[in-house]
């Protein structure tokens, strides 16, 4: 019946893959708009440490446990057990057991909560004490499934307030 239909020239003979052509189409449908290599893309090291800790939160919800991202670390992103029961974990803590606050000294770090509306997870800012070598109280998180911290090492503050000081600010 196709043969007939398509010899009746109802029925175009080539049924390939052509591009669709939709007016008003949202993201456009141009061929010029195809995805292309430019060089504001993230590189290929980006990518991959981006897919490490993609999976790595993923194992972690599944797991019980939580995600260590240390910055320019060689063993960027570990994940890291909870303990079973109601006992709580808190950032502080994950950040002192580690020894992350004794090798890096001085740190800034953010909390990714994991969320269904976000593939990143929502940022809840980790404030640190002046000296940024412990955890404020009031952004010290209990710590569940899923969750990353990423952690950076910081400027030491008296070379800041220095610095500051010289600039005027």
């Amino acid at each position: 019946m196709l043969l007939g239909l398509a010899l009746a020239g109802l029925l175009p003979i080539t049924q390939g893959c052509a591009p669709l052509h939709l007016a008003n189409a949202p993201f456009g449908s141009d061929s010029s708009n195809q995805y292309a290599l430019r060089g504001d893309t993230a590189t290929v090291a980006e990518v991959s440490m981006n897919e490490k800790v993609y999976y790595a939160v993923k194992r972690a919800k599944l797991e019980n446990a939580v995600v260590l991202q240390v910055i320019d670390d060689e063993n960027p992103a570990r994940v890291l057990p909870l303990p079973e029961g109601d006992r709580a974990v808190y950032v502080s803590e994950l950040l002192s057991q580690t020894g992350v606050m004794n090798k890096l000294g001085h740190v800034e770090a953010t909390l990714y909560r994991t969320s269904s509306d976000s593939i990143n997870g929502i940022p809840m800012e980790i404030k640190m004490g002046r000296s940024r070598d412990n955890v404020q109280p009031a952004s010290d998180y209990a710590l569940q499934a899923g969750d990353r911290v990423m952690v950076s090492k910081a400027t030491n503050p008296a070379l800041e307030m220095l610095f500051d000081g010289l600039i005027g600010n």
